[in-house]
């Protein structure tokens, strides 16, 4: 319970650059939306767009409903969950939802009556754009709309996913991270457009980016069989872990190479044709170009990572790169609602296989989301998580 009784704490974020602990009075029940007693958050690409002050806009030009409490990659238990939450708010009817029950929230929210709910069953394309940790300001009661809380407040139209008994909350705090490297997987794996000399499925890919994200993207390239994974990203700290906790097969710094170096040594390990798939997982638009450069003759590039607008833009040889290769090029600004689940079910199935417990690498109580946040921003970690 908190120290002040009556009030949760969390960090809020009046503007870019500024995090500072604030309280909040407990929210009464409801029969129809819930508490979720937060256990841990991840601190995403995006939230430090966000704090940098580099996101112009989310999807469909949303802006960021400042003063909010950020965080969306959230893991915590169910508190004052209302009688109608109990019956709706599971994923699907197969979901034991009740207090006491660890879970996962899916944290773009859904009208259901909009153009893109009625037409994207699952999506997260709601045109209100109400998503936890951006999109809904705190400003307002009951305020707790983020993951960067001792609890956030659930709102009748959220969906819970019940995290497996087996699975620590340090694991499923990356569930969220996770269900975007599937949903990029989703969209692609159609072997009309995408057959690989390596495997019936994937064949080589190639991964632009270091971090969490992608990391989800390796992890979901391992279990759908790909052949070979090269990684072009930084810092060295990141490229090292790759190398050496999930054993991709080549890692490339961007801080080592000059661009034409790596780009020779990529394609020359891929035969000269380039890669089956490759993905972009930085978040800036300025590596485009060079992403599509690895695409080989029919193969498919996704852009994963740059989910908020930068302001920023790429220029490229459309025919070259795009037209002239036969490519496919697939935008996956988010993951759908069914991806959670599966996320968490990866996550139990593969932990014996892959070293999911490692992939927090730093954890910081919730007074300390300043140098969290710090932490994150440095790059020198793979995944940073706050609690309470």
């Amino acid at each position: 319970m908190p120290e002040n009784v009556g009030q949760y704490r969390a960090a809020v974020m009046e503007e870019p650059g500024s995090l500072k602990i604030r309280s909040f009075p407990i929210p009464e029940k409801n029969k129809d939306a819930a508490l979720l007693r937060v256990s841990l958050c991840g601190i995403c690409g995006t939230d430090k767009h966000i704090y940098k002050n580099e996101s112009k806009s989310h999807y469909l030009g949303l802006p960021t409903k400042f003063p909010i409490i950020p965080g969306h990659e959230i893991v915590g238990t169910l508190e004052n969950l209302g009688d109608n939450a109990k019956r709706v708010m599971g994923l699907d009817s197969s979901e034991n939802i009740e207090e006491g029950a660890r879970v996962v929230p899916i944290v773009d929210l859904r009208c259901e009556n909009c153009w893109a709910c009625r037409n994207f069953p699952g999506w997260p394309v709601c045109e209100k754009g109400e998503t936890y940790g951006w999109g809904i300001s705190s400003k307002d009661p009951p305020h707790l709309f983020g993951g960067f809380s001792e609890s956030m407040y659930l709102l009748p139209n959220t969906k819970l996913v019940r995290v497996p008994d087996d699975l620590p909350d340090k694991i499923a705090v990356y569930a969220e991270v996770l269900a975007v490297g599937i949903t990029s997987f989703q969209r692609v794996l159609h072997p009309s457009q995408l057959y690989g000399e390596g495997t019936p499925l994937v064949g080589d890919v190639v991964i632009q980016g270091s971090g969490p994200l992608a990391l989800a993207h390796i992890i979901a390239a391992k279990i759908t069989g790909a052949n070979r994974i090269i990684v072009v990203g930084k810092p060295k700290y990141r490229t090292d872990y790759l190398k050496q906790k999930f054993r991709v097969d080549h890692v490339f710094d961007v801080d080592e190479t000059t661009q034409e170096e790596r780009t020779k040594q990529v394609m020359d390990i891929l035969g000269g044709k380039g890669a089956d798939l490759v993905i972009e997982c930085t978040g800036y638009p300025e590596v485009v170009e060079e992403g599509l450069t690895y695409v080989k003759p029919f193969g498919t590039y996704v852009i994963a990572g740059i989910y908020t607008d930068l302001g920023r833009s790429s220029t490229i040889n459309v025919q070259r790169l795009i037209s002239g290769k036969y490519a496919t090029v697939v935008g996956v600004p988010g993951q759908t609602a069914l991806s959670y689940r599966a996320a968490l079910k990866i996550l139990s199935k593969y932990r014996a296989a892959l070293p999911f417990d490692e992939i927090v690498t730093h954890t910081f109580p919730l007074d300390q989301i300043e140098k969290a946040m710090d932490k994150a921003l440095s790059e020198e970690s793979m995944k940073v998580a706050v609690g309470s």
